[in-house]
């Protein structure tokens, strides 16, 4: 009976080791990196996919993904194995709580501490140390013996750094493992903190040249050595809300530094994507610029326009004003100018034989490739205009007639065509004209006015509104 009993709680302690056990614990850092590729969009997010190797036994596996962004959005994680039943997570865990002064020293409230200083005696200066129990941080409240002292004065020593603080942001996975051995796992998640933008320079001769660059800003308090970088254009739909939530966890920085070879774009979807071959290194706090276009033998139109808004309720006071500047290119197969541009700032320079002026700064929308570009760059110096309302009369509650006169002057050594558009709003019909003009759209009435060098030219018309 003795040996039987002996039997059953040797069998019973076997069945309870076995339902105790843990899961293996492995650490994958950045040494196991295989590949890291980032996909950033204008909207200041990044999609990271981290590739590592790791050699796993089968079994239940605990997994620390460490250096991971300081600003990912935890939501967004996933993890996959290249592996047929390879890791296959079932838990995960983001622990952001890193080591500073602030979090060890919160570890060590209720404990004793060891506060040293240098002391000048008679034979120099002479360390004394101090035991005492912390209290409280954020000023160090301390009890030395029977007396309590708020940020006493030296240096603190701590007897370890406890486990659960991490010098790096760690993604925890917990899962299972059926295939044993070498296989490579693929982390994905969003990042807030990298952005970038596009500037342009055009330079005018008598044939135009366009250079652009993307400017990368990386403030996501991490380092990244990237293998493949891409650029994305496009406005990307977003949850308002996973930003506030990743704030809450943490606030971060970051940089970008790069040199790379002309990037090949690409359209996936609806956005148009820019990839920058070879590796890019991304430093925290560096903001760096990328070749994106070099065109050159581009063929460009400058002209002028003038907008007025016609006023149906009422009489309008004489203005006075010079029209806008434009200078509008086109792409074609013969300029390089043949990719789509993203969105960003445009600098304009026109170049003679002595020297390089800039004469505008403006901004490009998105641009399809060999779509023609609208630039502003200003307004004209030797070309003014005086707009007079000539008569209004009344006809009714709901309809009036309006007629102006604008007077076109040209100070240039050349002859201008101006654009004249005129702002028409609700139902609206030309009674009169002095010079035929179009009808752009349901509000916009143009009249192209050509101005001789050193001279003047009026136009007139009339309107009928009805609303």
């Amino acid at each position: 009976m003795k040996h039987l009993l002996a039997r059953f709680l040797m069998v019973g302690i076997v069945v309870l080791a076995t339902g105790i056990a843990t899961a293996s614990q492995f650490e994958l850092g950045v040494e196991g990196r295989t590949r890291l590729a980032l996909t950033v969009f204008n909207s200041n997010l990044t999609v990271v996919r981290d590739q590592r190797e790791v050699v796993l036994p089968t079994g239940e596996i605990e997994l620390e993904f460490t250096d991971v962004a300081r600003t990912i959005l935890p939501p967004t994680v996933s993890i996959s194995s290249a592996a047929s039943r390879g890791f296959s997570a079932n838990q995960q865990n983001y622990r952001f709580d890193l080591l500073n002064p602030n979090s060890l020293l919160e570890r060590f409230v209720g404990s004793k501490v060891k506060y040293s200083k240098f002391l000048l005696q008679e034979k120099g200066y002479e360390k004394i140390l101090r035991e005492g129990i912390l209290l409280s941080i954020n000023p160090e409240i301390v009890k030395f013996g029977d007396v309590i002292e708020i940020s006493p004065e030296g240096t603190i020593s701590l007897p370890y750094i406890p486990d659960d603080l991490n010098t790096s942001p760690t993604l925890v996975f917990k899962g299972e493992n059926q295939k044993p051995g070498k296989q490579e796992l693929t982390v994905r998640y969003h990042a807030a903190g990298v952005g970038w933008e596009a500037d342009y320079a055009l330079t005018l001769e008598k044939e135009a040249s366009l250079s652009g660059w993307v400017t990368i800003r990386n403030q996501s308090s991490s380092d990244f050595a990237v293998d493949e970088l891409v650029l994305v254009a496009g406005d990307v739909n977003r949850n308002p809300g996973i930003p506030k939530m990743m704030a809450e966890a943490q606030h971060m920085r970051a940089t970008a530094s790069f040199d790379s070879a002309s990037p090949v774009a690409s359209s996936p979807g609806d956005y148009h994507a820019y990839r920058f071959p070879g590796q890019v290194n991304l430093l925290n706090q560096d903001m760096t610029q990328l070749k994106l276009i070099s065109a050159d033998g581009i063929r460009y139109e400058k002209s002028y326009r003038l907008a007025s808004v016609a006023q149906r309720f009422g009489n309008q006071a004489a203005q006075e004003s010079s029209p806008a500047v434009w200078i509008s290119i086109a792409g074609s197969r013969g300029s390089g100018l043949n990719k789509p541009l993203p969105a960003g700032n445009i600098r304009v320079y026109e170049r003679d034989k002595a020297s390089e002026t800039f004469i505008g700064e403006s901004r490009i929308g998105h641009t399809a490739a060999g779509h023609k570009i609208d630039i502003s760059i200003g307004r004209a110096f030797d070309v003014s205009a005086n707009r007079i309302q000539t008569s209004f009369q009344r006809f009714g509650e709901r309809e009036a007639e309006v007629g102006y006169r604008i007077e076109m002057t040209n100070d240039k050594p050349e002859s201008v065509v101006v654009s004249v558009e005129e702002q028409l709003t609700g139902d609206w019909t030309i009674i009169s004209e002095s010079q035929k003009g179009t009808k752009r759209d349901s509000m916009t009435y143009v009249f192209e006015l050509k101005v001789p060098s050193q001279s003047s030219t009026e136009l007139e018309y009339s309107v009928r509104f009805k609303w």
